[in-house]
């Protein structure tokens, strides 16, 4: 009977301390049995060390956790719960933040300001922000970058044609700056005077157009009454081909009408015919009578 006693609060205690283990780790992770939750379903072109568990954070604040993770075509498709009272609109964004120093990452939501609710049925779009370890690497890649910048630089110019050549330019580099420099030191009254010559010509232009803004102003209207009585004078002129060419008018008919060009023909032929004949016989026409 003892024995049973003791088998019974030994195994009491047992039973106790796993209650209190799994409350504690429920506890430690953020477990909360009596929350409701939905899940989320969002494609990232990375995670970094995102892990199962990870939590979802909104604003700051961590309202759900990382159920599944797995790759998409290419890209990771995340699988996660929020709360309930976290509501979502159809602008809302998600990104993969970084959390700490050795790479910790988490979900961060921002819920959207839309009208309308976000589609769950669907997979949406997040982003990816470096976080630390991938900065390092970048750094670390642009390091290899500029040691091959070097061992290019001395390739091409540790070899004694390229000191040769380096030091031409730099001598070069030299002459013209010391011809500029005499340049300038001869041509510097020119200049002064060129600078003063340019600044007076600016202020006389200056002066000429505001005595002369009315004047100017004036010109430029009769100028644009000008080109608008022009414009209308052609398009007067092309009315009136049109209708010359369309017949229309008494000038129209004359123009087109192919019976008038002959009978003119016809009547300048005659009168030369005439004329040739009275040159040719003129007594035909001509009778002088003496008395």
């Amino acid at each position: 009977m003892e024995n049973r006693s003791a088998e019974l609060k030994v195994g009491l205690v047992v039973l106790i301390t796993l209650v209190a283990l799994v409350w504690g780790i429920g506890w430690i992770k953020g477990w909360n049995l009596s929350q409701n939750t939905y899940e989320v379903k969002v494609l990232f072109p990375n995670v970094g060390i995102l892990n199962v568990g990870d939590p979802v954070t909104v604003s700051g604040v961590e309202k759900g956790k990382v159920k599944k993770i797995e790759l998409e075509a290419g890209e990771v498709l995340v699988t996660f719960s929020l709360a309930s009272d976290v509501k979502l609109k159809e602008d809302a964004k998600f990104s993969i933040m970084n959390v700490g120093l050795m790479g910790e990452r988490l979900v961060n939501v921002n819920t959207g300001s839309g009208e309308k609710s976000l589609d769950l049925s669907q997979m949406h779009k997040g982003s990816f922000d470096p976080g630390i370890p991938e900065v390092m690497a970048m750094t670390g890649e642009l390091v290899a970058e500029v040691q091959e910048l070097v061992l290019s630089l001395k390739e091409a110019v540790g070899t004694e044609q390229g000191k040769s050549s380096l030091q031409k330019s730099i001598k070069n580099m030299e002459n013209v700056s010391v011809r500029l420099s005499k340049f300038f030191d001869k041509n510097t009254g020119k200049m002064d005077q060129a600078v003063e010559e340019f600044v007076y010509s600016t202020s006389q232009l200056k002066d000429f157009m505001q005595n002369n803004k009315q004047k100017l102003e004036n010109t430029i209207d009769k100028w644009n009454q000008l080109t608008s009585t022009l414009e209308d004078v052609s398009q007067s002129m092309k009315k009136l081909s049109d209708k010359i060419n369309n017949g229309e008018g008494s000038l129209g008919q004359l123009v087109n009408d192919s019976t008038l060009y002959v009978d003119l023909k016809r009547t300048i032929k005659n009168a030369d015919d005439l004329i040739t004949d009275i040159k040719k016989n003129p007594k035909k026409y001509l009778k002088l009578e003496i008395f």
